[in-house]
């Protein structure tokens, strides 16, 4: 898998409205959108744009009933497309995964002196589950630190 930060593909359509023809085609970052949380089907959006459609025209309307096709991957993206379809779902996980394991990696260089923890995979499991828990039942609040928690009695 390539873990890369950047994760780009073109995004394409091809329809025909009252006689003339739309190609519109734009390239997405598509580490950008995870991080703005926008939808997969945004997309309609920012290629209407490109080709000065907004969802109040009837082109709009043709557009959006066509299927985007997805070409020239880059990054963690290379894994997700093929045929002219982006596994979003599979690349929004690994994305996910990709971004939590950046978070334990530092902390396994800050504290524990370890520059790959990928060689150590008991030990980057072990950082993965704490991270992920501690996301699902945070036990601190904004202004508390891990400090005031760890004092003595």
């Amino acid at each position: 898998m390539n873990n890369t930060t950047a994760a780009t593909v073109i995004a394409s359509i091809s329809f025909d409205f009252r006689g003339q023809h739309f190609e519109p085609s734009i390239t997405v970052d598509l580490h950008t959108m995870m991080v703005k949380k926008q939808p997969l089907n945004y997309l309609y959006v920012l290629l209407g744009a490109s080709i000065g459609l907004d969802a109040y025209r009837h082109e709009y309307d043709v557009m959006v009933m066509h299927e985007v096709v997805y070409s020239a991957p880059t990054g963690l993206a290379c894994d997700f497309v093929a045929d002219g379809e982006l596994n979003f779902d599979d690349f929004s996980a690994a994305w996910q995964q990709q971004q939590i394991i950046s978070v334990v990696q530092a902390i396994a260089e800050r504290h524990l002196n370890i520059s790959i923890l990928s060689e150590h995979k008991d030990l980057q499991q072990a950082l993965i589950e704490a991270y992920s828990s501690g996301q699902r039942n945070p036990l601190l609040t904004k202004k508390e630190s891990l400090a005031s928690v760890t004092k003595p009695f």
